[in-house]
């Protein structure tokens, strides 16, 4: 499985000036991350037959994954420690750890069984791979 946030479309980001970002959004443009996010990867998964979903890119980075506490900080904090569960890491891996909870947390809705989280049975989990495994192998029954 693998999960993306779901960012703000390149364009608005190459405007300079008031609302805009400037030099970072032409670096983004630059770089190719629309078309590697919303074509390249999303094609390449579809191929392979791996489960690939767009999440809610919100304060990704400001909440604890552990606990879901929102934790206020700069983008010059590099570390992410939550003043309430006491959880410390690198605020990279801290995000990406939302970003794949929130993630599970779409696969538990569409199946109708909890993904994620300390009551997650056998049999639900196995539900989820079903209907992973059911939606991958429509996609790939017509590609053959």
């Amino acid at each position: 499985m693998i999960f993306v946030e779901d960012l703000i479309p390149p364009t608005p980001l190459s405007k300079g000036g008031e609302g805009g970002i400037g030099m970072l959004g032409k670096h983004t443009l630059d770089s190719g991350l629309g078309q590697f996010t919303n074509q390249i990867l999303p094609w390449v998964c579809w191929k392979r037959d791996v489960y690939y979903e767009k999440v809610d890119a919100r304060g990704t980075s400001q909440e604890c994954p552990d606990c879901g506490t929102q934790v206020r900080k700069d983008l010059s904090v590099r570390v992410h420690q939550c003043p309430e569960c006491g959880s410390t890491k690198p605020r990279d891996v801290a995000a990406a750890q939302v970003i794949c909870t929130r993630g599970q947390r779409g696969i538990e809705n569409a199946c109708g069984v909890k993904a994620a989280g300390a009551e997650v049975t056998q049999s639900s989990w196995r539900a989820v791979k079903q209907e992973i495994f059911g939606a991958t192998q429509g996609i790939s029954q017509h590609t053959h």
